[in-house]
């Protein structure tokens, strides 16, 4: 029940942010030009200051061991999640313009922000560093194949080389995260203050921004869509089941395992709609399918919770 009632927690918390957005919009309190501000605010400044923040942790060499092999079985889960969302996107024939937002959608959870409070209340803190780790895999793909998938089916065109996925601001705070957390060197509090908070407001900031992107779309057309329970299903049930009952196969530590099964069966991540705005994707769409697998997650986690702790 602890995590049933955490999932019920943060989607009322994600449902009142998306709200907000939704109303300032609608109600013309903002306009276009903040949203796209809003997104380099996140991109460039708040996302970075998470990651960093994320592993102010103390070093030990079991603990790097640990969450290398977390690292490395979130790369093997995201790839074979390309394969997944790229022959779904054939099988329920989704058009050029959508399809980089749909595989985006298939394989990237919200692990962050709804993923790390419920792995907390289920199995402790210490299951908060080994998502760390996943959610460097998550940043792996997401920056560089993510970008790639939604620039290519992009309705306008932008010029990315391959440096310029790899040279972001987000992988390079990744890179000074690792190497912090490897000599064991700890922020000052001023500044760890300061990235700390700057990272808190990833979350509520990219809500806000999903909610600005429904503005424009009706009810009726949110839920009628029904690419979205498609997508919901794969990103619910099909990937976190795969999950389930093959990486306890390899993966012998029971948190370690706990936390890649719970990591990727939250749903679709914030980030979908950010990228999809940044690169030229369906950002109402990536909105839709947002807004629809949170609220549809409520039943599916807490069942591999349960999962989880009865076996």
């Amino acid at each position: 029940m602890t995590a049933f009632f955490t999932v019920m927690e943060k989607l009322i918390t994600l449902f009142l942010y998306i709200l907000i957005g939704y109303a300032i919009r609608k109600k013309n309190i903002v306009d276009e030009h903040f949203a796209g501000g809003l997104i380099k605010l996140l991109m460039n400044v708040c996302i970075p200051a998470l990651v960093i923040s994320t592993f102010q942790t103390q070093y030990s060499p079991e603990l790097l061991k640990q969450g290398a092999l977390i690292y490395v079985a979130s790369l093997v889960i995201y790839a074979i999640s390309i394969a997944i969302g790229v022959i779904s996107a054939k099988a329920f024939k989704i058009d050029f313009a959508s399809t980089g937002v749909w595989i985006f959608a298939v394989m990237f959870p919200n692990h962050c922000f709804m993923g790390w409070p419920v792995m907390s209340a289920i199995f402790g803190k210490e299951a908060l560093f080994y998502a760390a780790f996943a959610n460097l895999g998550f940043s792996t793909f997401a920056y560089t194949y993510g970008v790639y998938i939604i620039s290519k089916h992009a309705n306008h065109k932008g010029s990315y080389s391959l440096k310029d996925m790899l040279v972001t601001p987000v992988n390079i705070s990744i890179l000074i995260g690792i190497i912090l957390f490897a000599k064991g060197i700890s922020l000052p509090l001023s500044i760890g203050g300061a990235v700390s908070g700057l990272g808190n407001t990833t979350t509520p900031l990219a809500m806000i921004y999903c909610g600005m992107l429904l503005s424009t779309s009706s009810v009726r057309d949110v839920f009628g869509d029904k690419r979205v329970y498609a997508v919901s299903v794969l990103r619910l049930i099909l990937i976190p089941m795969l999950v389930y009952f093959t990486a306890g196969i390899f993966i012998k530590d029971r948190l370690v395992y706990s936390v890649l099964v719970i990591g990727h069966s939250m749903p679709v991540a914030g980030f979908c709609a950010l990228f999809a705005g940044e690169y030229g994707g369906d950002a109402v769409l990536a909105s839709k399918f947002i807004f629809i697998s949170t609220m549809l997650c409520i039943i599916t986690i807490p069942l591999f919770a349960m999962l989880l702790l009865g076996s």
